[in-house]
Parts: structure tokens; sequence; C-alpha cells
């Protein structure tokens, strides 16, 4: 660093100390800042679900390191409770209040990493007593002892918090009614095949309603009323999605409302960066500007944020938007694009929905496993695929998005030479089955 003002990181989760780390790294005698909100750092709220579901109790798990272990072992000075107020790029000054204190730090460097916020809809009785959102790790107890002696729930939205939170729930023995506005749950994940597939699995647990949507919520949240009907429960939880959690003026935004960044994580400000989920990217398939709100994103991002503050040239190559979650037995994986993205991108695909066994047919315990995979129609590039089983979809998921980062054709995947044992899969795998198939269309 040339000054002694150093880098100030603003936001302590996964994007923010992936990014004072990195400087950490990179500068062992850099000044760095870390202004965060909460208590909590290093952190991500995809446990919420399975802590609201009792599979841990202790609410420093979220954490995959302390406050004070940054503080102590990489020598960055962590303020939690510090509440980020303004930023005023001219002078290189960020306004933060901790407590009743206004204070003020000069910086040379600036990374921005203020994640995202729920999506809250203008409807009557949003701020009903018995109305709550899944957010932040710092929430969650208070949000576990609310919900302790419900017996059931209206979930509004059927994106992957809201299928999480509805497996959750049922698990613990609650009643669970799940509205969304879509066809099917994770409409905007899956296309139709494996998406009504999804929507018979979950209907088989809890009270589903499609294509409705809210109108009010009535009764302090103990009533959720629909263009289609009135539910009645003991609580409501609102998992619309999320929207960037952007906290300044005099940036460029991009088209998803994120914060738009260069290749280096650079903002249309010089030596201010943004990461994380309050940052727009592009997408690797298109080279369209991208927002993918997820957590091995965000480290990435910061990792990238971090590595250029610290004087390096570094480039975040772009998103695909892998993702996987679970519902039950069943694991729900998408990388790429699905169809309807495709389309939206102007691109022709051709595509294929295969149905086969996890293992082979003389190994007991074999599960059913669905696979779509999905081409340009053109190029002959894999672009996208999903699938759906409950053994291998984790790894077969990292397969898939590595051979489209890497340009390949259904063909080239259907040439990896992939393990093969009876007790884990067939002697033709679920991918280059499909694969096979991909090719003759």
């Amino acid at each position: 660093m040339e000054s002694s003002k150093g880098v100030v990181v603003v936001g302590g989760g996964a994007a923010g100390m992936s990014a004072a780390s990195r400087v950490r790294r990179l500068d062992p005698d850099a000044k760095i800042t870390v202004l965060e909100s909460t208590e909590f750092v290093s952190h991500a709220p995809c446990g919420i679900p399975y802590y609201l579901e009792g599979l841990f109790s202790d609410a420093s798990l979220f954490m995959n390191y302390t406050p004070e272990f940054f503080r102590q072992k990489r020598r960055i000075d962590v303020l939690t409770k510090a509440e980020f107020l303004e930023a005023n790029f001219g002078s290189k000054q960020v306004r933060y209040k901790i407590g009743d204190e206004n204070k003020v730090i000069e910086y040379d460097k600036l990374i921005l990493a203020t994640g995202a916020i729920p999506v809250a809809p203008d409807i009557p009785g949003i701020g009903g007593r018995k109305v709550f959102f899944v957010h932040h790790p710092a929430e969650a107890q208070h949000l576990r002892d609310a919900l302790q002696g419900v017996s059931s729930i209206v979930i509004v939205g059927g994106g992957i918090l809201g299928v999480e939170l509805s497996e959750a729930f049922s698990a613990t023995g609650k009643k669970v009614t799940l509205i969304h506005r879509g066809p099917y749950p994770l409409n905007r994940t899956l296309d139709q095949d494996l998406g009504h597939y999804v929507s018979s699995l979950i209907g088989g647990k809890i009270n589903l309603r499609l294509n409705e949507s809210v109108e009010a919520l009535k009764e302090d949240g103990r009533s959720v009323k629909t263009n289609s009907g009135t539910y009645e429960a003991q609580a409501t939880i609102l998992a619309i999605g999320v929207k960037p959690n952007v906290r300044v003026n005099g940036l460029a935004l991009g088209a998803h409302g994120a914060i738009s960044t260069d290749e280096h994580m650079e903002t249309s400000m010089k030596d201010v960066y943004a990461a994380g989920d309050v940052a727009e990217s592009k997408n690797l398939i298109t080279g369209k500007p991208d927002w993918q709100p997820y957590a091995p994103v965000a480290n990435k991002m910061g990792f990238v944020a971090g590595a250029n503050a610290a004087g390096q040239s570094m480039k975040f190559r772009g998103v695909l938007g892998t993702v996987i979650t679970k519902f039950y037995e069943k694991f729900i994986a998408k990388t790429g694009l699905n169809e309807a993205e495709a389309g939206k991108a102007g691109l022709k695909t051709i595509s294929t929905t295969i149905k086969t066994e996890s293992r082979a047919r003389y190994y007991p315990g074999g599960k059913e496993t669905l696979v779509t995979l999905i081409a340009d129609e053109a190029s002959k590039k894999l672009i996208g695929g999903q699938i759906i089983g409950e053994e291998e979809v984790l790894g077969r998921l990292d397969l898939l998005a590595s051979a489209i980062t890497q340009g390949m054709t259904a063909e080239d995947l259907f040439f990896v030479e992939m393990g093969y044992m009876p007790a884990i899969t067939e002697v033709w795998d679920p991918l280059i089955i499909a694969a096979r198939q991909l090719m003759k269309e």
C-alpha cells in the first residue's frame, strides 16, 4: 500500500471476509478494517433451514471463523455491530456508527460486500407480528424461538428457500402450506418436465398450492388470502426472493439492480470494488450481465476483489448459475441455462431428458435418477443441465458444470472416461446416457 489508510471492507459475510483474508495474504503489512452490522462474520444463510429444523443448536456454527480469529490470527480489524452509513468517494471516507457514536474511516481501497436482503411485497398485513422473513444467521435464534410452539405455517414462495423451509418444518411435525405463484416449485431453476416431477414430490408431503398469488396477510399473519382462497396458520413466512442490498449512491448499477463491476470486481468508481450478492457479474454462456446470489460465487468474487485491492491483477471469469438443494431424500440440481433462460438469451437449443437407475440393476438399493441436458443447436456445446436423484447428484452436477465451463459438446461429455462400480452407478452413467441421447438430436 502506498499510504497507511488501507483497505476498508463493508460487510463481513462470505465475500467480505474472503476479500479481507486475500488482502492480508498478499500484503502482510496492509491495514484492513471490516465493518459488520451484526456479531456474525464469515457466514452465509444457507444453514438457517437446518437450524430451524433442529439439526444443530449452536448458532455460532453459522460462522466458519469468529471475529476474534480474524483479529488475532489474521490481524484484520473486525468491527462488529458497526452500522454502515455512507461512503464519500471524493474524500475516500466511510461513515459508520457503533452504538450512538458516529465515526469516520478513510480508505485507499474500498470493498462493498453488503449482500442481499429479502424482497418484501407491497401487500396489506406485511408488518404483522406473526409474519417473518428468513435472511441472516444473526436473526435465526429469534426466529426459531418465535416459531417453537407453532403447529401450522404458511410459506409464501416456492424457490430454493421456500422448498428447504417446507422440509424443515414438515420434518418437525408442523402442518405446512406452501403457496407459489408459478406453475411448479423451483420454476426459475427447472424446466417443465423436472419441475412437475418436483411438484409431485413436494405435494406428497405438504399442502402445495400452485399458480396462486398472495393478496393480503390477515389477522397479524395468521391468515393468508390469495387469488384462489384463504389459508389459516399460526405464522407466515415470506420467502419470495432477495434483492441486492445496495447501500451507496453514485455507483453504476446493472440490469439486476446490483452494483455493476468489471472483471476485476471494480465498480464505476476507481478504487471501489463490489463482491458477493451486492455485485453483478457476467454469464459465462451468454456473456451478458448476470446476478447469482450464492455463497460459492460470493467467496470467489471476494477473493478476486481482495487480490486486486492488494495490487495484483486477477479476473473473475463469470458465473454459470450452479445450484443444488434437496427435499427429503431427493437432491435437485441445476447448472448453466435452463431452456427458458436460453430462450430469453436468444439461443436455439436441443435438449433431452432421461430417467434411469443410480446403481446396477442387480445391486440392491438403486434409486431413480433424472437428467436433463441442454445444448446450443448451432455449436452443439452444452449450455445447461438439471439432475434429480438420491445418489451422486453433486458429483455429476460438478462434472457437468466443468464440462459447460470448458465448452464441451455432448459428444465430448460422452467420451469422458467416468468411473464405474455397480454399488454407485450403472456401467452407463446417467450423464453419459443423457449425452448419448442428446447426440441423436
